[in-house]
């Protein structure tokens, strides 16, 4: 299997391994219905609630360390567009070129208004104070006591919502040419569950890419025709491959 011209499609899966809760499964943040935490209705209706929740996601993702699926994608300088908002290719030093975290990342934040990716800051999560806990974010993402949102002055964490489009914030474009340009998608970690997945599989069977599937237990909507299909974890394939 030559995977010289691959893309990876990297998933919650991947993350597992290093701490990280998984979106869905047993004990997935799935769990506690982020069909409606993680939307932007929210966001303007309940910024308490929403950034209190958001911010035991980052908690979760603070301390967490890139595993051998991330070092190994970094040293190798693969292309890698991830689902996940954890950091952890950045720690694991992804070359910056060869990343797009289509979903955005935790640790950064941005104006409710912006459309450039210029506009993207450090989220500065450790400023707050858990003892004044929605207090301190309202300080943090500049939102006024009273809990009102201001879509010109006020802060909102630089991830995609539930009921939001993926745009250029998101480098959906570049993601979609690295597709086309590879020869090979690697699907590793993700249960192909949004509409990114879909769109880039669609992509590969519409173009006869090679796909290949990396999951302990793959879901059967990437397993197509033709896939090669791995059914173990990230580390495993790694710890096993001759690639």
């Amino acid at each position: 299997m030559n995977l010289d011209n691959a893309v990876f499609v990297t998933g919650a899966g991947i993350s597992v391994e290093s701490g990280i809760r998984p979106f869905r499964g047993v004990s997935g943040i799935w769990e506690e219905n982020p069909m409606e935490m993680a939307t932007f209705r929210k966001f303007i209706t309940e910024p308490g609630v929403f950034l209190s929740w958001y911010y035991q996601r980052f908690v979760s993702c603070r301390n967490a360390l890139p595993n051998l699926t991330h070092e190994t994608l970094s040293q190798r300088g693969y292309r890698v567009i991830t689902q996940n908002v954890d950091g952890l290719h950045r720690k694991a030093n992804h070359p910056e070129e060869q990343l797009i975290e289509i979903h955005g990342y935790i640790e950064q934040k941005r104006k409710v208004d912006a459309i450039n990716r210029e506009e993207l800051i450090e989220a500065d999560w450790d400023k707050v104070d858990d003892s004044r806990l929605v207090e301190s974010l309202f300080e943090l993402f500049h939102i006024d006591a009273s809990g009102e949102v201001d879509p010109e002055q006020s802060l909102r964490p630089h991830i995609l919502l539930f009921d939001e489009y993926y745009t250029e914030l998101y480098q959906i474009q570049k993601a979609m040419q690295w597709v086309n340009d590879a020869d090979t998608v690697v699907f590793m970690g993700t249960s192909n569950a949004v509409g990114i997945t879909a769109g880039i599989l669609s992509m590969a069977v519409d173009q006869k890419k090679q796909v290949v599937v990396v999951d302990p237990a793959p879901v059967s909507s990437l397993c197509i025709p033709g896939a090669k299909v791995f059914e173990m974890t990230a580390t495993a394939f790694w710890q096993h491959s001759t690639i």
